[in-house]
Parts: structure tokens; C-alpha cells; sequence
């Protein structure tokens, strides 16, 4: 059977060029475009790395392992380090003016071209580069001096592969309260890696000049934003009291978990996350379309206690920061590097030093 999220997932995997990746990755336009089919679960790490090392030299797939071993490293700071990655995790970021995002943000109206672009373009497909959120979390954080907790969750809101691990402790990056300095969007370096030659803006000075200026003036009107997620229409479950139950929740949607296995099968989403956590209507509907791929998909828009009721005595999830408070038979998340050891590193280079001992 054809499926579209699958099949595009696979795709995507096949069609990459790790060695054109390493040198050319920071470039608007290039990159592997694997995110969205990892955050849900499409595809896991470890099923990546074992299709580069079997498909590619060493030393051609070194770059790309280096980067898809962030997203593990922040999944594990998450699990390790729970609620508090969604505060200030080593210094409190310095210079805030405001907890309130810039007004020219929002509309899309700084004046910097290509960051102007990159916001449109995640209202409309959700889809951000990677070097696009950095300098669209460098501007608001250390230019406009934006307290990051409200212009993470609003980047979130719109990615379809918003992953809060990687989307929050990346913004604590940037902002220099998960690292040792503050990411500065510079317009050369903007220029550069977009492929454009826009000058005389307020970004157009060196590293040392955007490290002390105060908050240019198109960026000092701030506005509260309100984020509200849209639950979908539930459904009347109906499960087979003798069959045990896959349960699925928007970060594990793996179409090949236990895919022979005569099974109910669920979808869960509960209000509760994603009041905490909202996301958009186009985020929410690509969830659902992944999830509808799956043979026999129900789906459960309610608090996990209130299904648990209705569940058997074999119930079965992926275990993930998200849905620790369920019960049944927890399985484990897939890990590029298992036997690395699961605890808080101080720095992602100490953990990519375990992981190269099992490569």
C-alpha cells in the first residue's frame, strides 16, 4: 500500500548525499528535510544510522552522525533533566528587555529580508532551515533582548517537526543560558549562507557592534501572542477487550512498531500537553495524516486517565518524556548510541565523545 508520509520518509533517507551535506548543510536550501519524519517517529535514529554506515564510508558520514547526535543529546537532557529545560538551565540570559516578542517579528516586518522570508514561510508550511532558526532566535533573543521562553514556544507552534527537547534547549543555546556565549545573527553571515547581498540594515556591523547595541527601534513595539491548540473531533473507541493495545502518542507514529502484532491500535493526544505545548491547526492535521497511514488507527483526544478504563491488561507504549505518566508496558525509545551511558553532560562534546567509541 502506498502511504505518504512513509514513503516520503524513506525517500528522503535514500536521497541523501552525507558528503555534499557536510560542506554544503548551512546553505537556506540544503539539508537532509529528515525532521519532521524523526520528531514523530517515522523514522527513528538508530534506523538512519544503520542505513549511513551501511551505505557510505566513515569518514563521508561523519559530519551528518555528529548533527543527528544533538538530537539525541537533547532528548536525553530532557529525559534526565525533566521540567527544567524549560527554564533557564545554566545562566540567566542576560540583557532582557521583555517577555514579549517584537511586534515586527510576528508581522514578519524587521526589514531583514531573508529572516522576514523564513517567518513567512513557517506560517505557511512549517517548514524552517535549520541556520533560519538561528538567526530568527538570535534576533529576538540577543538583539531585540527577548526573554526565549515565549519565542520558543511560538517557533514550536508552527513547526511540523517541532520536537521540545531540541526546539527549547536550541533556543537556551542561542540565548547563552545552555552555553558559554550568545549566538549573534550577523547580515554578512546571513548573505552568505541565503545566497543575497543585503546591506545598511540593522544587523550590518561586526560581532563585537551586535554583542553591545541596543534594540534597534523596529524592534522595541512588543505584543503579547496567544497560542491555542485546536483539539480534532474524538471518536468512540471501539477496542476488542481480547486484543492488546498499541498506544500512540505525536512523537511515536511508527508505522513498523510491532506492525504483525493483532492489535487496537490508538492514537492519544491529551489537552493537557498541548495546552502546555500548543501547536498549530496545519501541525495537528499532519499528525493525524501520519497517524491515519497506520492499519487500524483509532483516535483518543482525552487525559490518559481517562482511557485507561477502557484498556486491557496488555497496553503498550514508547516511552517519552511526554506520556511518563502512563501505565502499561513501557518500551524503550530507540537510541543511535544505546550504550552510552543515560545522565546530564555538560556539554554535547563530553556525550559525542562516548558516542565515537561506538562508531
Amino acid at each position: 500500500m502506498k502511504t505518504k508520509f512513509n514513503d516520503a520518509a524513506l525517500a528522503a533517507l535514500s536521497a541523501i548525499d552525507p558528503v555534499d551535506y557536510s560542506t554544503n548543510r548551512n546553505f537556506i536550501g540544503k539539508g537532509t528535510r529528515l525532521s519532521m519524519y524523526i520528531t514523530r517517529g517515522v523514522l527513528t535514529l538508530p534506523q538512519i544510522k544503520s542505513y549511513l554506515v551501511d551505505s557510505f564510508e566513515p569518514d563521508e558520514i561523519y559530519s551528518l552522525l555528529f548533527e543527528l547526535a544533538w538530537r539525541e543529546y537533547w532528548q536525553r537532557e530532557w529525559i534526565v533533566r525533566g521540567e527544567a529545560i524549560f527554564d533557564d538551565l545554566k545562566n540567566p540570559q542576560e540583557n532582557v528587555e521583555s517577555h514579549d516578542m517584537p511586534s515586527a517579528v510576528i508581522d514578519a516586518a524587521t526589514g531583514i529580508t531573508v529572516i522576514d522570508e523564513g517567518i513567512k514561510e513557517v506560517y505557511e508550511t512549517g517548514y524552517l532551515h535549520n541556520h533560519m532558526r538561528l538567526w530568527i532566535s538570535g534576533l529576538l533573543c540577543n538583539i531585540a533582548h527577548t526573554w526565549w521562553p515565549q519565542p520558543a514556544k511560538w517557533m514550536y507552534y508552527y513547526l511540523l517537526d517541532g520536537d521540545p527537547a531540541s526546539n527549547f534547549l536550541s533556543w537556551q543555546w542561542v540565548a547563552g543560558t545552555f552555553s558559554s556565549k550568545r549566538y549573534l545573527p550577523a547580515q554578512e553571515n546571513i548573505n552568505h549562507y541565503s545566497h543575497t547581498s543585503q546591506q545598511q540594515t540593522f544587523l550590518d556591523r561586526s560581532y563585537d557592534e551586535l554583542a553591545d547595541m541596543d534594540t534597534p527601534t523596529v524592534l522595541r513595539t512588543r505584543r503579547a501572542i496567544e497560542l491555542i491548540w485546536e483539539p480534532p473531533k474524538t471518536e468512540i473507541l471501539r477496542l476488542n477487550p481480547a486484543l492488546p493495545t498499541l498506544l500512540y502518542h505525536c512523537f511515536w507514529l511508527n508505522a513498523q512498531w510491532h506492525k504483525d502484532m493483532e492489535a487496537n491500535r490508538v492514537l492519544v493526544l491529551e489537552p493537557s500537553w498541548f495546552t502546555k505545548f500548543p501547536v498549530s491547526q496545519n501541525v495537528t492535521r499532519s499528525i493525524l495524516d501520519i497517524a491515519s497511514e497506520i492499519s487500524g488507527m483509532q483516535l483518543f483526544v482525552g487525559e490518559f486517565d481517562e482511557l485507561a478504563s477502557q484498556l486491557g491488561d496488555e497496553a503498550h507504549f514508547v516511552s517519552h518524556p511526554s506520556v511518563e505518566h502512563w501505565r502499561g508496558i513501557k518500551e524503550a525509545m530507540p537510541m543511535m548510541f544505546p550504550n552510552v551511558p543515560l545522565r546530564s553532560y555538560n556539554s554535547f562534546m563530553s556525550f559525542w565523545k562516548k558516542c565515537q567509541k561506538e562508531l
